[in-house]
């Protein structure tokens, strides 16, 4: 069962939507006026809310940017109904914060399968990597994009971890399981020590992991989380491996060759020199900003200051 709220200004849709979420086993708010949508969603705290976009007074897109600027609400998912259902409409919707979008008319069985979707999503959101414990590739998507609707200043910093895959090939599956908790640790434990609290730090799978941070808090954070992982990574290898800077590794054709020990590659991209309208934005330039930061047996940290408006 889902708690749903539902505002439209056509009566009688809202309550045909109404009867058969309801039949369907959810628990269902309807109001139909804009004008005060977003007390009642502070007050009934939905899992989803099916926003009209053409209301009176207050419109879709303004509620939408309210619950997302909430720090109770901004984490629900969003379906906006639109009767235009063209290009710009849409993603002028999705920028300020909703999830999907159904284009009026529609049958009801599609709007259920649009309220499931979003319920797929958001389960997704909240699974956590069995070995890491932290979440994925989409929960840092949407977390992004959050924040971005809300106005905030971030920075997003994807880490690779370079020697991983050779690392694993001469360890095995305990060691690809011990490189990565190492990193997981050292992450949560990095934003511990240094104070930085409003972050989020994801496992998009392998050896990549992304953080979200406060623009304010990046440089800090990479400068620290460099330093740390160079000074520890030694404990993953043997003393014979330390001394000389390599481990021997069989490659996919089965041949073996020398790997340097891991190292960090971290690419930055922020918002204050370029104005990022969805995490995809931003991950393409993370993309390229990766590509810059090459480790030579050292982490390094690239970062993004191009002056673009994207």
């Amino acid at each position: 069962m889902n708690k749903i709220l539902i505002v439209d200004d056509d009566v009688d849709l809202a309550e045909l939507l109404r009867t058969k979420l309801v039949d369907e086993g959810h628990e269902v708010s309807v109001t139909n006026s804009g004008e005060g949508a977003f007390e009642l969603a502070k007050q009934v705290r939905p899992d989803i809310a099916v926003l009209d976009i053409m209301l009176p007074g207050v419109t879709g897109y303004q509620i939408c940017r309210r619950i997302r600027k909430d720090p109770e609400l901004y984490k629900i998912g969003i379906l906006i109904l639109t009767a235009l259902g063209e290009e710009p409409e849409v993603l002028h919707g999705l920028e300020q914060g909703a999830d999907d979008f159904l284009a009026k008319p529609f049958k009801l069985d599609h709007l259920i399968e649009k309220l499931t979707g979003l319920k797929a999503l958001q389960d997704s959101i909240t699974r956590l990597n069995p070995v890491t414990n932290l979440p994925g590739t989409e929960a840092i998507k949407r977390e992004i994009n959050h924040r971005l609707s809300r106005g905030m200043a971030i920075a997003t910093c994807y880490l690779d971890m370079v020697g991983f895959k050779p690392y694993c090939a001469a360890y095995g599956q305990q060691g690809q399981k011990r490189a990565l908790e190492f990193m997981a640790q050292t992450l949560v434990k990095l934003m511990r020590n240094t104070g930085i609290y409003e972050s989020f730090i994801s496992h998009l799978g392998g050896e990549h992991f992304v953080v979200l941070l406060n623009m304010p808090d990046y440089e800090r954070f990479c400068s620290s989380l460099v330093q740390t992982f160079d000074d520890t990574v030694g404990q993953l290898y043997t003393p014979k491996e330390l001394h000389q800077g390599f481990i021997i590794a069989t490659d996919k054709k089965g041949r073996e060759a020398k790997y340097p020990l891991m190292a960090l590659s971290i690419g930055v991209a922020h918002t204050q020199y370029r104005h990022f309208k969805s995490a995809k934005k931003m991950f393409e330039v993370l993309a390229q900003a990766r590509q810059m930061a090459q480790p030579n047996g050292k982490s390094i940290v690239f970062v993004d200051r191009r002056h673009a408006d994207r």
